[in-house]
């Protein structure tokens, strides 16, 4: 539900629609960068900022939205994993001293936008969803650190350490990091690198200057020297650590399958080798960060990717980290995505039904009333591959609904699809069928899943 505060200050800034005229020269001899297809704005020292992302003045999450978050954060709790929701605050929010006069044509406010970011944090922090504070951290930046690149939406090194210290905080304050014995791991300054922007490529068109690069110092994280020792030492059959992965980065197998874990999933924000984000968290949470994140998978495409493979329905993380910037609304595609990932959560869907193949397609049928609208089901491939699963729902007079469940080809596919069985779900539901865009396998099934708890007390 929306706050009264945001609805006001919406309601008497209808400017924030309208394009306000770019402020005289600019640092590269830029105009109309206000009309590109990713409307921004020049501010001070040649830093960009998008009109819709960066400076629109609210970025709303509904109390259900937050409602489906807290229950998924209750269903991984009661399977052993303690997940923290990382809103990454806008440009606007985290970076404002850089904005130019103009940007109160746009109906910039920064204590609006600030109260904005800290009413969402705040109440997903009540509903029981550990959710750091990012803003103020970064915020609190030396006046000489950029915490954002100049010409690209996205953190530089500097934002994402800080941004890595204020999760890592919030980590070892949560009681499932009460018994854990920390491993020290080190940061290290490598070669710069030039990572490519599309933003910056689309601006420069507008442009007659060149536009600064997306270039920083990376860093490279490790297990201090005496930290890998003692890891060492705790392998009985004399078998080393596992060692570090070409370059230095590290290893996604981790050192172990006894110790605290932490899986990292997320946007392009952790998908970025010139940010060093997973390598940071590592550092400030004492846990190797093992990284899922995807470039354009957008809000549920890594969350998605993970949550639904057999690496996680396997071995579960200790701590599951989910990134995701807060202008990607969880609510934009409906109560489906989350819905799957509640499913996804739980205990393993290995409930048999009674099933046959029919031309391809897998096929169970149901007792009229046998099935409930709280039962979900999972339909299962057998491999990797499968994008599509064409699902139908057949009752005994003969009424069929079907859906597609889809993954994009920027997710993993894993050929594990989870429904949560109650929006399409009749009291003489008869028959469930399934069909994938890959052939069934020995080991393809449509099973039931447990009914979860998850439900607040």
């Amino acid at each position: 539900m929306m706050r009264p505060a945001f609805v006001l200050c919406t309601l008497l800034a209808p400017a924030v629609l309208a394009p306000a005229a770019q402020a005289g020269p600019t640092q590269f001899g830029c105009a109309n960068t206000e009309i590109a297809p990713s409307a921004s704005i020049e501010g001070k020292d040649g830093v960009f900022y998008r009109v819709q992302s960066d400076l629109r003045l609210q970025h709303p999450m509904d109390d259900i939205v937050v409602g489906q978050l807290a229950q998924l954060a209750r269903v991984l709790e009661e399977q052993g994993t303690t997940l923290i929701y990382v809103n990454v605050p806008t440009k606007g929010q985290a970076m404002p001293q850089y904005l130019p006069p103009e940007a109160a044509a746009y109906g910039y406010d920064p204590a609006v936008m600030q109260a904005n970011y800290q009413d969402v944090t705040d109440r997903l922090n009540a509903a029981g969803v550990p959710s750091p504070d990012l803003m103020t951290a970064m915020l609190k930046a030396e006046p000489d650190e950029r915490v954002f690149f100049q010409a690209d939406f996205h953190w530089t090194p500097i934002g994402a350490r800080i941004a890595a210290q204020a999760i890592g905080e919030m980590i070892r304050s949560l009681p499932a990091y009460a018994d854990l014995t920390p491993v020290t791991f080190t940061s290290q300054e490598a070669a710069p690198e030039i990572a490519f922007s599309g933003l910056r490529r689309e601006l420069q068109t507008y442009c007659k200057e060149t536009l600064p690069q997306v270039e920083a110092t990376t860093w490279v994280t490790t297990v201090a020297s005496d930290a890998a020792l003692s890891a060492a030492d705790i392998f009985a059959d004399g078998e080393p650590a596992q060692p570090q992965a070409e370059g230095g980065a590290l290893d996604i197998f981790g050192t172990g399958g006894d110790e605290a874990s932490l899986v990292l999933v997320g946007t392009s924000f952790s998908d970025s080798s010139i940010n060093n984000f997973a390598g940071f968290l590592s550092e400030y949470a004492g846990i190797e960060a093992v990284n899922y994140a995807i470039t354009g998978g957008n809000q549920f495409g890594s969350m998605t990717s993970y949550l639904t493979s057999r690496e996680f329905a396997e071995d579960r993380p200790t701590f599951l980290v989910w990134e995701n910037p807060i202008y990607n609304s969880l609510a934009q595609f409906g109560p489906v995505p989350m819905d799957e990932l509640i499913v996804a959560a739980g205990p393993a869907c290995d409930i048999a039904t009674k099933t046959t193949i029919e031309e391809g397609t897998l096929a169970a049928s149901f007792q009229p009333g046998q099935l409930k609208p709280e039962d979900a089901l999972l339909f299962d491939q057998g491999g990797e591959g499968a994008r599509l699963a064409d699902v139908t729902f057949e009752t005994r007079a003969g009424i069929r609904r079907s859906l597609r469940i889809e993954r994009s080809d920027r997710l993993r596919a894993t050929g594990r699809f989870f429904l949560k069985l109650e929006p399409y779900w009749h009291p003489d539901l008869v028959k469930v069928a399934v069909r994938f865009d890959r052939p069934l396998t020995d080991t393809s099934a449509l099973t039931l899943c447990p009914t979860q708890k998850g439900d607040a007390s």
